[in-house]
């Protein structure tokens, strides 16, 4: 084979693999990075709290509404002259690069509420995530205009998501009753919680079924499913016998809200000869009975943490450690303590 060949064959290739080199640059700098969402997003525990502190009231003034009674994507202060919109866009996008002034000509957005993104400015949305009509039947219609302005426009709270075309169409005015976004890791979580907070800062009603399906979600998206659920935690410290052949029950009673999690934890400590002799169950509020040790193994004592799953289950209510001793024989043991963390 002639050299020159040789070479330009070499040549070639690694025209070719600088160019697979260069795209592969390309895709990775392209790839989205994880989604950002509006800032001031309340932990599970202050958005139950500000839920208890909403007025329920009926709806009213609705057909009196007029989206041009809250002027909206004005400039607002702090952000160079950049209206509320721009702002969001140059906020919560990725490689997002602006025009003289703030506009944005190119980008990555994520819209959450449909786990969707996309590189055109004009799909990328921004959506109220109290719809300006649904704030005008809560009691916005008694507000000045420039009260009104300022909640269309408010990028310091979590009033302001971007989201696709199809996705804004598709929550429209609804409140969390009628609609909510697909449930991705955490999603359904902070949306209740954003939706509850703007409320809460704009003293804005809530309708009775808008409460009762806010509290819904908290409980079974803020639980084990998404969020950070507030702590719920109990403990027995009182020492009790065991009797043999016959079961010793001894109970934590918990008032929290919302559902308990998915790695829900009980820690035990008994005294007893013979650890295979001792079963243990957790009983929830609702009677559902756990085992946690089943008969067998071998030692002394026991001093345990068990990892359970109580998902389907209520915090509040009383628990219940069953604890056997399964044979009659002689030997005596002792709860010493029992905790639950769910």
């Amino acid at each position: 084979m002639p050299s020159w060949t040789l070479t330009a064959r070499r040549s070639l290739a690694a025209l070719a693999a600088a160019a697979l080199a260069v795209l592969s640059l390309v895709v990775l700098d392209a790839a989205p990075a994880e989604a950002v969402r509006p800032p001031g997003i309340p932990s599970t525990a202050t958005a139950q709290s500000e839920l208890n502190a909403l007025t329920v009231a009926a709806e009213s003034h609705g057909s009196t509404y007029d989206r041009d009674l809250f002027p909206h994507w004005k400039s607002v202060s702090g952000t160079g002259s950049c209206t509320a919109r721009q702002h969001v866009l140059k906020r919560d996008g990725q490689n997002v690069v602006t025009s003289d002034g703030c506009q944005p000509t190119s980008g990555n957005w994520q819209s959450d509420f449909d786990n969707t993104w996309t590189t055109s400015v004009s799909n990328a949305t921004i959506d109220h995530v109290v719809a300006l009509s649904e704030a005008w039947a809560s009691g916005a219609w008694s507000w000045t205009t420039a009260q009104r302005q300022a909640f269309a426009n408010d990028i310091n709270s979590p009033q302001l998501w971007i989201a696709t075309t199809s996705a804004n169409s598709s929550k429209s005015d609804y409140d969390p009753a009628e609609w909510m976004p697909v449930n991705t890791t955490g999603l359904r979580c902070d949306y209740v919680k954003a939706w509850t907070h703007v409320k809460y800062l704009y003293n804005l009603s809530v309708d009775s079924a808008e409460k009762t399906a806010i509290q819904s979600h908290l409980n079974t998206y803020c639980g084990s499913s998404g969020g950070t659920p507030t702590n719920c935690n109990g403990a027995k410290t009182t020492a009790a016998a065991i009797p043999e052949g016959s079961p010793l029950n001894s109970t934590i009673a918990l008032s929290c809200t919302g559902t308990a999690s998915a790695t829900s934890s009980v820690t035990v400590s008994i005294t007893h000869p013979y650890s295979g002799d001792i079963t243990i169950a957790l009983i929830a509020p609702d009677g559902t009975s756990r085992t946690l040790k089943a008969a067998g193994g071998s030692g002394a004592n026991i001093n345990t943490t068990y990892s359970v799953n109580l998902s389907t289950e209520n915090r509040s209510g009383t628990w219940t450690l069953r604890v056997t001793d399964t044979y009659s024989g002689g030997s005596s043991g002792t709860l010493n303590s029992w905790s639950l963390s769910i």
